[in-house]
């Protein structure tokens, strides 16, 4: 599959200022980071920039059950222009098996409830100094970057920069390239919200 005259072959092409990211080396980083969503039958597609062959993010659908409750959530993975750094921001809703209806997730404590399924996991990436809800400062509500008027959430990327070089620093994990990147990155902060690839 080629997209946006990227091909599928696995480059070494390093992040320039590591951990940090450009939006070309974002962009790079999500194309290469699509297929393996794909594979691991995540429902994912790319959200295109307004300059030429570049993208702003990628867009993840996932869907869970609870009782008679589905839980919808869209998980938007976007390079944050203030900390150059990958940010998670989702929006989520639960519709009723009964009835249909559904209603938008708006409550940190309905977040807590029916999205974060690893709350260990979010506690990580807390800021001490934040306020906590369920143990837990790393959340909080914002309006959507590229939606504008659409309600979302977002994890804090305050722990990010030193949670990448953490792993960068790991003799037992390779050399971090573009094309690992955000396969890793997920593997922290996607994690939270049930996103997780295989192998």
């Amino acid at each position: 599959m080629t997209v946006l005259g990227v091909s599928d072959g696995i480059t070494a092409n390093y992040a320039s200022n590591f951990p940090y990211l450009t939006s070309a080396e974002f962009s790079e980083a999500c194309v290469s980071f699509l297929p393996r969503l794909h594979g691991s039958g995540i429902t994912s597609r790319p959200l295109p920039s307004t300059e030429k062959d570049l993208y702003d993010g990628i867009e993840i659908t996932t869907l869970r059950e609870y009782g008679d409750i589905r839980v919808t959530s869209k998980a938007f993975i976007l390079l944050s222009p203030i900390y150059s750094l990958p940010v998670l921001y989702f929006s989520s809703e639960y519709t009723s098996l009964h009835t249909g209806e559904s209603t938008p997730i708006t409550l940190v404590e309905d977040v807590y409830k029916y999205v974060i399924t690893n709350p260990s996991q979010i506690s990580l990436l807390s800021e001490p100094t934040m306020p906590s809800v369920s143990g837990s400062g790393a959340i909080s509500q914002c309006e959507h970057p590229l939606y504008h008027g659409l309600l979302c959430f977002y994890i804090h990327p305050c722990h990010t920069g030193e949670v990448m070089n953490t792993l960068n620093e790991d003799p037992e994990v390779p050399d971090i390239t573009l094309h690992s990147y955000l396969p890793l990155w997920i593997g922290f902060v996607g994690a939270t919200v049930g996103i997780a690839i295989r192998g």
